[in-house]
């Protein structure tokens, strides 16, 4: 009961500050949504991993794009059932290859793991483990990159692997760091994004 209040009470917070920043400040609002934000500098690793999760495809585009400038030699993902006999991982590999990614260069996974950032981070990790990758770039949508960073350092230390991992920001349409509070799908990513890193922080 008292993690439910706990919850209800960041929903109220959450809602007065969004009315303040529309009454008040374009700032605030921004600054709530950058603070989800995190981003590495960009060197040359031995794969991509993109996450699955958006619709848009932004962060394949993102990846295909880092892999033709050379930033890695492979595209890694795993990816979930999304309806009967269609899974995520198929989609993304298809729309990676029409962006010229060349099919041997993807390594692509149906995982038997639970559907969220925390398994789909063990099923890629594994995924790397698997193919005696080291080192690797994370692609994910911009609100989506902090979380990810710690899913994706819990992972490798859960798993006792050395690797080593930077994070690169793909831009999201439906849930932009500028101006998401315009976009209904802005407002849902956001609002439920803070929801998924209280979660985390207490282990749920």
């Amino acid at each position: 009961m008292h993690i439910k209040n706990f919850f209800f009470s960041i929903l109220f917070l959450f809602g007065l500050t969004v009315i303040a920043g529309i009454v008040f400040s374009d700032s605030l609002l921004n600054a709530l949504s950058r603070n989800l934000v995190y981003k590495d500098p960009l060197a040359k690793s031995e794969a991509i991993v993109v996450l699955s999760g958006s619709a848009t495809g932004n962060r394949i585009l993102v990846a295909a794009q880092l892999f033709h400038k050379g930033f890695g030699d492979k595209l890694v993902f795993s990816g979930y059932q999304v309806y009967p006999e269609t899974f995520s991982s198929t989609l993304m590999k298809n729309y990676a290859l029409k962006l010229g990614v060349p099919e041997e260069k993807i390594i692509a996974s149906i995982p038997d793991m639970e559907v969220s950032t925390r398994g789909e981070s063990i099923a890629n990790i594994e995924l790397l483990k698997k193919h005696k990758i080291k080192s690797f770039i994370l692609v994910t949508s911009a609100y989506h990159t902090r979380r990810s960073k710690i899913n994706f350092e819990n992972a490798i230390s859960h798993l006792g692997y050395s690797m080593k991992f930077l994070v690169y920001p793909a831009v999201d349409p439906l849930v932009p760091v500028q101006g998401w509070w315009k976009l209904r799908t802005g407002q849902k990513g956001i609002f439920i994004e803070y929801l998924k890193s209280i979660g985390h922080f207490f282990g749920l």
